[in-house]
C-alpha cells in the first residue's frame, strides 16, 4: 500500500501515522541514490514469528497450502505473504542481478510454489520482467 495510502482502508488505516508515506519517501530516495536497489512489497504477513498486536497475531495466520507466491511489478496485490517467501525473495533477489534495480509486491496463494528452487525464482522473476 505504499503507493495506495489514500484509498481508503486499510491503506488509509495503515498511514494514520504518517507510515506509508515515510515508506514511499524511503523508496523514493534509495531509488534515486544511485545505489543498487530491489524493493520487494509484500501483503500482511504470515506465520510466525508474530511481531505485532493485529488480526494476524491474535488467529495466528498461517499459510498452510498457500506456498505458490504471484508478483508483480505493479503495486496491486492485496493477499497475504508467508514470511519464508519473504525472505527467499529477498535472497533469489540478490542472488540474480536482473533482479537489480526492481520495486515487486508479492503475496502466497494455493499451490506448491518454489520453495528454494533457483530456476523457479528465475522463471517466476523473468515472468514479470517480460
Amino acid at each position: 500500500g505504499v503507493k495506495r495510502y489514500d484509498q481508503g482502508p486499510p491503506y488509509s488505516i495503515l498511514n494514520a501515522f504518517g507510515v506509508l508515506v515515510a515508506k514511499e519517501k524511503a523508496e523514493d530516495y534509495l531509488i534515486s541514490s544511485g545505489l543498487r536497489y530491489t524493493i520487494v512489497r509484500p501483503g500482511r504477513l504470515t506465520d510466525a514469528p508474530y511481531t505485532s498486536y493485529d488480526l494476524n497475531t491474535l488467529i495466528k495466520g498461517e499459510s498452510g497450502t498457500r506456498k505458490e507466491v504471484n508478483l508483480s511489478l505493479e503495486e496491486e496485490l492485496d493477499g497475504e505473504t508467508s514470511r519464508a517467501a519473504v525472505a527467499e525473495s529477498c535472497l533469489q533477489s540478490l542472488l540474480h542481478s536482473f533482479m537489480a534495480d526492481t520495486t515487486f509486491s508479492m503475496e502466497s496463494v494455493v499451490g506448491e510454489g518454489p520453495g528454494t528452487d533457483d530456476a523457479e525464482w528465475v522463471k517466476r522473476f523473468q515472468e514479470i520482467q517480460a
